[in-house]
Formats: structure tokens, C-alpha cells, sequence
């Protein structure tokens, strides 16, 4: 659905659209005002160490134009306050 809506007005869209789709879904907990991930977003953010294990922490909250390394895993997850 929101490919739909932004489709509907690509150059109003503040979203790269990439063959008629968003080319990456993390743009949505982006609040690009203040270059950062929104706070109440929970975010684990790995690549794979020379092992192949997801250890290699990507601080993009830290920094949201980081470099990700090769092959990472970013898993975002709203916070409810709870």
C-alpha cells in the first residue's frame, strides 16, 4: 500500500522509488528532518564476522549513513513502551 500512495506523487515522495517500488523498507523509521532513526524504534543491526556469525554491530543509529557491512541483518521493531 505504500508503494501505491507513493507512486501516486513520485516527486512530492521523499522516498527513492526504484522500478516502481521503495528501494529500502528501512526509509520508513528514518525521520529524514533530523537525519536519524526515529527513538521509538528498536533496531538490531549485525553482519557476519569473518566466521560467518552476525557479529559485527552496524551503529546506524549512531550514525544513519554507517556503511553496512556486507550481507548485514537489520531487524526494526516499533517500541510500545512497554
Amino acid at each position: 500500500m505504500v508503494d501505491k500512495i507513493e507512486m501516486e506523487a513520485p516527486k512530492e515522495s521523499i522516498f527513492p522509488i526504484n522500478e516502481g517500488y521503495i528501494h529500502n523498507y528501512l526509509q520508513l523509521f528514518v525521520n529524514f528532518e533530523e537525519n536519524s532513526i526515529y527513538d521509538d524504534v528498536g533496531i538490531y543491526a549485525y553482519g557476519p564476522d569473518e566466521n560467518g556469525i552476525m557479529r559485527r554491530f552496524n551503529p546506524i543509529r549512531e550514525n544513519i549513513e554507517f556503511n553496512l557491512y556486507p550481507d548485514s541483518a537489520i531487524q526494526l521493531q516499533p517500541d510500545v513502551g512497554c
